[in-house]
């Protein structure tokens, strides 16, 4: 249990409120969600948190239907990944960027080849490893990321 605290009460210095401010202003046109496995479970959770502030987003666990996606963006997408160097996720994402989109990352990881994509990098404490791909400690913390988010785009509509 100490592990979940620590990893929400280390995310809290990550998290800059002009990141929250410029994400929320980016969100407001990005509807698109990206991450795969674990990752997907986040983003599924922003789509619901999205949706239930009246933002219809749509997540893509499927990178091949996210790369189809990707080369039609115009706006933005938002990419979900822990680790920040899931492939398939690094190729719909590069894909979007060449494509005009703007990118929003939220990742457990501040350096990482996602991270050179970002427009605007959330980054929320403990990453995984290896063998803790998953864990509840850093989708904890992504999650804060999410709530957080949230509150600066309730705050800003």
């Amino acid at each position: 249990m100490e592990e979940s605290v620590a990893a929400l009460r280390d995310t809290g210095p990550l998290i800059s409120k002009d990141a929250l401010v410029q994400s929320a202003e980016l969100l407001e046109k990005a509807h698109q969600i990206y991450g795969v496995a674990a990752s997907a479970i986040i983003g599924e959770y922003l789509a619901y948190r999205l949706l239930r502030m009246g933002i219809s987003a749509q997540q893509f666990s499927d990178m091949h239907r996210a790369v189809m996606n990707a080369t039609c963006l115009k706006l933005g997408v938002i990419a979900v990944s822990s680790s920040g160097s899931t492939k398939d996720l690094l190729h719909a994402v590069q894909l979007g960027k060449e494509h005009g989109a703007s990118i929003i990352v939220l990742s457990n990881t501040r350096r990482s080849p996602l991270a050179t994509l970002a427009d605007q990098l959330l980054v929320a404490a403990k990453p995984a490893g290896p063998l803790t791909a998953g864990s509840f400690h850093s989708k904890i913390s992504a999650m804060l990321v999410i709530e957080l988010l949230s509150q600066q785009l309730l705050e800003t509509k």
